[in-house]
């Protein structure tokens, strides 16, 4: 058995970034944080008065759509078409970033900030499974620990701090963590296999073209559609400044999500979600009246601490190798590496 290796399109990362792709990778993610954080709470200030999720969803595909058109006409970004061969992993993409949206903000609208980003807080977990899943490739253990103690610390940090819940919106954040997890797995597998065919700006724009549809018919038939336009638009002004501008935002969201997975696997971008998770919990905690506890305190604490230690391990690959050495997961004293260990206990192999 072959020792697995990072090359694959999901799992990505083998070869050793330049100094200049890693700091493309560490200012996509800041700004990726920033964006996240900023429009989470804009998008749970605006649903605590305008209760229409599916149709805000249908709006912001339009307004990003229209406002990357002119990046085209301008030539600041090439206009490029999904092929046939990109069909089905493209289909794939549309599907699950239709869902994530939709139940994102139902989820948004229906539980408080804090149960919704603890639920999310999971993505990582979700990713680095199905990742494993698709590829049939172990990854190293160290590497599923961090992660599910990540996942444990975002836990850890929400409990307590419910203060709005029903059980249609954590349903809708069930769905929306899980449709999120699989989009970001195709897409990074979408642009390490059709590298230079489909840039994200153009894989942003097809993707909300193809979702519109679904949103239009999704809000005529719950009725969302003509409250939106005539209470929520027609007869506010400020208002709709406030819902495009948020809108947009989520525009520049979902384009930092795919720079960000051109460079790092869907599990590490899964990871750099918790920091900004466990952001809109701390902001979360005066605008809606949360109160500090002790597990609120040291899950964030853990989050940060173990998000830390992901993204090291990951950007220094020697270290797992002095783990295995360490562990005696060696070739030189077993013949069987952590990975491939790994492998065998879970009949995974390879692809």
């Amino acid at each position: 058995m072959s020792k697995p290796t990072e090359k694959t399109a999901l799992v990505g990362g083998a070869e050793e970034k330049t100094a200049q792709e890693k700091f493309h990778t560490a200012g996509s993610i800041l700004v990726l944080i920033v964006v996240a954080v900023t429009k989470t709470q804009l998008t749970a200030f605006l649903f605590s008065y305008s209760h229409v999720p599916t149709a805000y969803s249908l709006y912001s595909c339009v307004v990003t759509s229209l406002l990357i058109v002119p990046f085209f006409l301008a030539g600041l970004s090439p206009f490029q078409y999904p092929t046939m061969k990109m069909a089905r992993v493209f289909t794939l993409i549309v599907v699950f970033t239709s869902l994530d949206l939709a139940f994102t903000n139902i989820a948004l609208s229906e539980v408080s900030t804090a149960l919704q980003q603890c639920i999310a807080s999971s993505n990582a977990f979700w990713c680095i499974m199905i990742e494993t899943a698709l590829t049939r490739k172990w990854q190293h253990p160290v590497v599923y620990l961090t992660v599910s103690l990540v996942v444990l610390g975002a836990v850890l940090a929400s409990l307590g701090s419910v203060t709005k819940i029903s059980a249609y919106g954590v349903i809708a954040a069930v769905v929306a963590v899980l449709a999120s997890a699989c989009k970001y797995v195709f897409t990074h597998s979408a642009f390490r296999e059709f590298k230079g065919e489909m840039g994200a700006l153009s894989l942003l724009f097809w993707v909300d073209l193809l979702i519109a549809p679904i949103y239009l018919a999704w809000t005529l038939i719950n009725g969302e559609l003509q409250t939106f336009f005539e209470e929520d638009l027609a007869h506010d002004g400020p208002l709709f400044w406030q819902v495009t501008g948020t809108a947009a935002l989520g525009g520049v969201r979902a384009l930092t999500q795919y720079l960000v997975l051109n460079f790092v696997t869907a599990t590490s971008l899964g990871t750099a979600n918790l920091v900004q998770q466990s952001l809109n919990i701390f902001i979360s905690i005066p605008i809606q009246h949360i109160q500090v506890t002790p597990y609120l305190a040291s899950g964030i604490v853990v989050v940060l601490i173990f998000s830390g230690f992901y993204t090291y391990i990951k950007s220094n690959k020697p270290f797992l190798a002095w783990i295995d050495e360490k562990l005696g997961w060696t070739p030189d004293n077993t013949g069987v590496s952590a990975q491939d260990q790994g492998q065998r206990v879970f009949g995974l192999g390879a692809a």
